[in-house]
């Protein structure tokens, strides 16, 4: 990862946290970069401005409040750091095509403490994550008799044998050159999000890119995120698809360090498989556990590798 982009990532951490719109100036001051170069860097990063990017976050805490509370929309305004209940009204309208009465009032259900968290925890990296899930290669599936090329990476990995509940999802199938796959998940990603935000829908967990195909050129991906239930269908002239992520057996590890050394979970994974007289029952996908603005270090960075047995 660029050095400045891992220096702008405790930024963005702040820029979640700020009870004020930090300006630009602030950001080039704690990055010791230029304000014009701290703007072209966040937006690298986010696909967004530092205003857009810290408004949008500001939006999505009002809109997680108005679904998990009872608080009134000036109440709620004020908690997200917005003057008042117009400003926060005309913002919201504008970011979701509704008000935030009509958004309350359309959405199909309410969402517990847990629900609304994940939208706290997802909203700041959901841009981030293509940048920082930037591989040199994509990683190498494990498949019967095949190994990655990611040895080198000498993490001790801990594989079990989970049993996964179907779970719905809404995602978007692409077929990318292994060198633009971040690029391809910096669209992905943030359309379904801004989806699920938009419907109102309760998530399950963090996003994921699930591998189905893979040539020494191109992987076909799907990148998406879990939902508690069911959702309603996808607008028909958007590339989003309701599906669902397998249940069944799982083999199951969690990769802790850079994305660039994924691989070798994958490989564990492959090796674990060939020792226990496994097989694998279809495509693998990885989870985002760690949210990038609050964990800058990449060291320290958590993926759920997951592999269905046949």
């Amino acid at each position: 990862m660029a050095t400045g982009i891992e220096h702008v990532l405790p930024v963005l951490g702040r820029m979640r946290k700020a009870e004020h719109t930090l300006d630009l100036s602030e950001v080039a001051r704690a990055v010791a970069l230029s304000p014009t170069h701290a703007q072209r860097v966040v937006r690298t990063l986010t696909g967004e401005s530092p205003d857009r990017y810290q408004r949008r976050l500001r939006l999505e805490r009002g809109a997680a409040l108005l679904l998990s509370t009872d608080d009134t929309v000036l109440d709620i305004a004020v908690a997200v750091g917005f003057d008042s209940h117009e400003v926060f009204t005309r913002a919201f309208h504008r970011h979701y095509g509704v008000s935030p009465t009509g958004y309350r009032r359309r959405t199909p259900g309410r969402l517990n403490v847990d629900q609304a968290r994940l939208i706290d925890d997802i909203g700041p990296c959901i841009g981030v994550l293509p940048a920082a899930v930037r591989p040199t290669s994509t990683p190498s599936a494990p498949r019967p008799g095949g190994t990655s090329n990611h040895s080198e990476h000498t993490m001790s990995y801990s594989i079990e044998r989970s049993e996964l509940t179907e779970t719905p999802v809404l995602f978007i199938r692409s077929r990318a050159d292994k060198s633009a796959v971040a690029e391809v998940l910096g669209q992905s990603l943030p359309t379904v999000y801004g989806h699920v935000m938009e419907a109102g829908l309760a998530m399950a967990g963090p996003p994921y890119v699930r591998y189905l195909d893979q040539s020494p050129a191109f992987v076909t991906l799907e990148a998406g995120i879990p939902l508690v239930d069911t959702p309603p269908a996808p607008p028909a002239d958007g590339d989003i698809i309701a599906g669902a992520l397998p249940g069944g057996t799982a083999a199951t590890t969690v990769h802790t360090g850079p994305y660039e050394t994924i691989g070798a979970g994958h490989e564990a994974i492959d090796r674990w498989m060939a020792a226990e007289g496994e097989s694998s029952g279809g495509a693998p996908w990885e989870i985002y556990v760690t949210d990038p603005a609050d964990v800058p270090d990449p060291e320290d960075w958590q993926t759920r590798i997951v592999w269905p047995l046949a």
